[in-house]
């Protein structure tokens, strides 16, 4: 499976995260169940399935490092990581996985209803830290109190994205934002 084809899925995973979220918002009451719930969404619509090592698989938590002539380059832990199992190093080092190879990482945010726009901002700074074959994706789920609140937000946050794109002025742009709301 290719990036981009990966990212359709997640687009399509995170279409059904807001449907559940819409459904019941009681459903995310914490960055956990964000977490959790996203992750389940993936793995069904990618069909993970650990027969497949040459596909994407999804993880949560796990920190992995880059190497160049043997020294670490790039060291990060992103709240969920798809990547593809066969390119992980079977050796540890420090508790963790020293991979080359494609991924998608995912931050999460869950900005509740006082919690400042401004925290975002720390996730799509990561970006200019992966690999130029990693894309990234940042997902914000807010607690609005109105549609004119949410838009509000909304704008700020893919205003941050549009910010750091100029930052790394990166062609290929691949840092990509979801926006999802939870109405209280």
């Amino acid at each position: 499976m290719k990036l981009q084809e990966l990212k359709d899925k997640v687009d399509v995973a995170l279409d059904k995260c807001q449907q559940l979220i819409n459904i019941n918002k009681n459903v995310v009451l914490s960055e956990g169940d964000l977490e959790r719930l996203l992750c389940k969404c993936i793995s069904d619509e990618i069909q993970e399935d650990i027969q497949r090592p040459h596909d994407f698989s999804v993880h949560s938590q796990i920190s992995h490092y880059f190497e160049e002539d043997g020294k670490v380059v790039d060291d990060y832990r992103v709240d969920i990581l798809l990547l593809v199992e066969s390119k992980l190093n079977a050796s540890l080092y420090h508790k963790r996985f020293k991979y080359d190879g494609d991924s998608l990482a995912i931050e999460l945010k869950y900005l509740h209803k006082n919690d400042s726009i401004n925290k975002v901002q720390c996730d799509f700074c990561k970006w200019g830290s992966l690999r130029n074959d990693s894309w990234m994706y940042v997902v914000v789920l807010i607690d609005c109190i109105s549609e004119d609140d949410y838009n509000k937000k909304m704008n700020i946050i893919n205003n941050m994205r549009e910010e750091e794109l100029r930052k790394i002025n990166d062609d290929n742009q691949n840092l990509f934002c979801c926006v999802l709301k939870k109405m209280i």
